[in-house]
């Protein structure tokens, strides 16, 4: 399977998860997470050369579409990792993230991807900036746009593994909390690989891809386990 057969599975996948819960944001539930769904959904849509293209014309041909993505996922992580951290039950997580701590390292992610982005020359338009890889400002760029999500991610790991494991739990929540740890474990794993001198080749595309595909398989299956939990519970009360 090629490179973009990937990302067309993947933004399909993106898109269909953020469908299915529309239902339920119209009844004022799962807000949080149909928001990081379609941001999600939009910035992988930019990673493909077509859209991405497209886009980054209408906005001058500077790459702004780049910067795009890159706000677009620090928010997906934010509103994920304070959803995730209180799915898993982690108050320590949810402090990481979205307490001091994590804030600052929000803040001084955005400051520096906006300062490397500005010291970058970047006319024309080159999908992944891959036209400027030679350019030290824009590799400083890409290391700091991967900052974040792997810092909300490596807080999330743990909580969600012990999660996976909770015999307590519902077995969809169990396999989807499984499937989010392992999402979030590439995200990290990717972030610590692209800071070593070797060549990723291939993986360079599917790692991050298949982060995202089982995270949004994870937050289908986790929104899932909460509408057939709900129907147990009216089954129940009717019986009742």
């Amino acid at each position: 399977m090629n490179n973009l057969a990937i990302q067309w599975i993947v933004l399909a996948v993106c898109a269909l998860g953020a469908f299915v819960r529309l239902p339920g944001v119209l009844h004022g539930r799962g807000r949080v997470v149909f928001t990081a769904l379609v941001l999600l959904t939009i910035a992988v849509a930019l990673s493909l050369d077509a859209i991405y293209l497209a886009v980054d014309a209408l906005m001058g041909g500077v790459n702004l579409a780049n910067l795009l993505i890159r706000f677009f996922l620090y928010a997906v992580f934010l509103l994920i990792g304070v959803r995730m951290a209180a799915a898993f039950d982690s108050a320590g997580a949810r402090r990481m993230i979205a307490g001091p701590f994590g804030i600052a390292v929000l803040i001084i992610t955005i400051s520096a991807t906006v300062y490397f982005f500005l010291a970058s020359e970047l006319q024309g338009s080159s999908t992944g900036l891959r036209d400027f890889g030679s350019q030290d400002t824009v590799l400083q760029y890409a290391a700091v746009g991967r900052l974040y999500p792997a810092y909300v991610a490596a807080c999330l790991v743990v909580p969600g593994f012990r999660a996976a494991f909770d015999r307590g739990s519902r077995p969809l929540h169990r396999v989807a909390s499984g499937l989010l740890a392992c999402g979030f474990a590439i995200v990290v794993a990717y972030g610590v690989l692209r800071l070593m001198p070797i060549e990723l080749h291939q993986w360079d595309i599917i790692l991050p891809f298949l982060a995202i595909l089982l995270t949004v398989l994870g937050l289908c299956l986790i929104w899932l386990s909460h509408i057939v939990s709900r129907r147990s519970h009216r089954q129940a009360n009717k019986l009742a």
